[in-house]
């Protein structure tokens, strides 16, 4: 743990540097968040949330919500009389937040601190003002298969080596239609929101599109790793993984809360995946 001690005011200095590279450059994206650093990792203390015969799947996530601004109850009231203009809409009002106000963007490094190579998967699940996407596992016999998280991508990762990427602006506008559009009813939601099926040329999704999409209100980040377990035995120790990413905002749209605003509350509605029979 001293490690990841090290590891964190490391990054925090880093993201303090891309802060201030960010505001000299003119970038109107802000990051978000009480330290302005997300982290997340994998122990060798964590438990697996599967274990079959032959291998152990560790999942951890963190989740953190973007500081929107509170409605007003006319704002609110415009939302509730504004949904009659769009029938079949898969929500009670319109969205105070709608695709497009907050453009966001994710930067991450993901550091594997072990000794051996892993093939790590980076996740990031949604959440609208509405409906929140909890893909799950699929268990067959005593093998566990990790549904397709809203954005998710493989990194293979040699021994105490690190690799860092992007979540772009319209990889999270994807997962903000694919939401809208599991919850609007298209069959084979695991489908739907894996990251190379397109809304725009997906004949899944095409004919569920709501003509109104919620925008991203809330992230989880995650990480996501099988492990083979060791001949003869039955248990075996998580890789010690580490993640850290900073959130960007665009407040195209006006939403975001400046500092003493009250932020919206939400409590979005668990959606799970529909798989086919």
């Amino acid at each position: 743990m001293r490690q990841l001690s090290v590891q964190q005011a490391f990054r925090s200095a880093i993201a303090l540097v891309l802060m201030l590279a960010a505001i000299s450059c003119g970038d109107d994206r802000v990051y978000v968040g009480d330290d302005k650093l997300y982290q997340i990792a994998i122990t060798k203390t964590t438990a697996p949330v599967f274990q079959g015969r032959d291998s152990a799947l560790y999942m951890v996530e963190t989740r953190l919500s973007l500081p929107v601004r509170k409605p007003t109850q006319a704002d609110l009231r415009d939302l509730q009389s504004g949904v009659h203009n769009y029938p079949k809409l898969p929500f009670p009002r319109l969205p105070w937040v709608e695709r497009g106000d907050l453009e966001t963007t994710v930067d991450f490094t993901l550091e594997n601190l072990d000794t051996a190579a892993h093939d790590v998967d980076v996740t990031v699940n949604v959440a609208n003002e509405f409906d929140e996407y909890f893909p799950g596992i699929q268990i067959v016999e005593e093998d566990a298969t990790p549904l397709h998280a809203n954005w998710e991508r493989r990194y293979s990762v040699p021994a105490k080596s690190r690799v860092s990427r992007t979540v772009r602006e319209e990889d999270l506008d994807e997962a903000a239609v694919d939401l809208a559009t599991v919850v609007n009813g298209a069959p084979n939601s695991d489908e739907v929101v894996y990251f190379e099926n397109k809304s725009v040329s997906d004949p899944r999704s095409m004919k569920y599109i709501p003509a109104v999409i919620p925008g991203l209100v809330a992230l989880r980040l995650g990480l996501r790793t099988l492990v083979a377990l060791r001949l003869g035995l039955r248990t075996t120790e998580a890789p010690p993984i580490l993640l850290e990413a900073t959130v960007r905002v665009r407040d195209a749209g006006g939403k975001l809360a400046a500092a003493g605003e009250p932020v919206m509350q939400t409590h979005p509605k668990t959606f799970r995946p529909i798989l086919p029979p």
